[in-house]
């Protein structure tokens, strides 16, 4: 049964799911611009992606993003996510250096999450996400598959392994070939959410995986990602659309 987590004002994994925009502006005017017109929008918590940044190695650049956002979002989450290549990213990174950028971004005190991805190198993420929690982040353990759809029996196992890592909110997307595959990733979170204490955030990308994107309060997906211009995965809804789909959704769940 899941244990809802509150940051700042806004609370994950409870009722309809929470609206993340994402940031992939190149330079930090970009970022920026692309901030305000999140914040304009609604945005339920904003994801800066900083492996489109063009400074992501320089610290003292990244520092003054972080603090600009944190100035032009006041109450609304901050998501720090390096993307990296191998999980349909833009950068190719090492360990040390993703490692560092993460702890510098928690360091700031102005991201509210950072962004782990777990299924490389498990020991060393793990080891990063406990370092990520002294600095007082919550973090998002992410798996993303560009490719395809496993099993649900690879997909439950994957979920449980992301468990342990002790992340604070679970998140895998996956590519579906057919609907069965958008089936399957929907069944697994569901089923997964029995069990699990963490928030869930899960989709299938793509226009076949669209449905994911809208129902996840039926199955147990807390977040969605819409956009304010560029999208940063296939599949995601501007927000405007993406909002009145959500309402419209939980207001047949509450007739029923």
């Amino acid at each position: 049964m899941t244990k809802p987590i509150k940051i700042k004002n806004l609370t994950i994994g409870v009722g309809i799911p929470k609206i993340c925009v994402p940031l992939t502006g190149i330079t930090k005017e970009q970022i920026c611009k692309e901030a305000e017109a999140a914040r304009k929008a609604g945005a339920d918590l904003v994801e800066w992606r900083a492996d489109f940044f063009e400074g992501l190695l320089n610290k003292q650049a990244c520092d003054q993003v972080l603090e600009e956002l944190a100035q032009i979002l006041g109450e609304t989450p901050l998501l720090f996510t390096i993307r990296t290549k191998e999980e349909g990213g833009n950068t190719a990174i090492s360990l040390e250096d993703y490692r560092v950028c993460n702890l510098n971004a928690a360091r700031s005190h102005k991201a509210d999450l950072i962004d782990v991805e777990v299924m490389g190198n498990p020991e060393e993420k793990k080891g990063l996400i406990q370092e990520l929690h002294q600095e007082g982040a919550k973090v998002i353990a992410s798996s993303h598959d560009f490719d395809k759809t496993d099993s649900k029996d690879v997909l439950l196992n994957r979920f449980q392994e992301m468990e342990k890592s002790g992340a604070d909110i679970l998140k895998m997307a996956v590519m579906p070939h057919g609907f069965e595959d958008v089936a399957a990733i929907m069944e697994v979170t569901d089923e997964m959410r029995k069990t699990c204490e963490k928030p869930l955030v899960s989709m299938a990308m793509g226009s076949i995986g669209a449905i994911s994107r809208i129902s996840g309060e039926n199955f147990g997906s807390g977040i969605t990602f819409g956009t304010v211009g560029a999208a940063s995965a296939p599949g995601q809804f501007p927000i405007g659309e993406l909002r009145s789909l959500l309402e419209a959704l939980h207001k047949k769940n509450r007739e029923g």
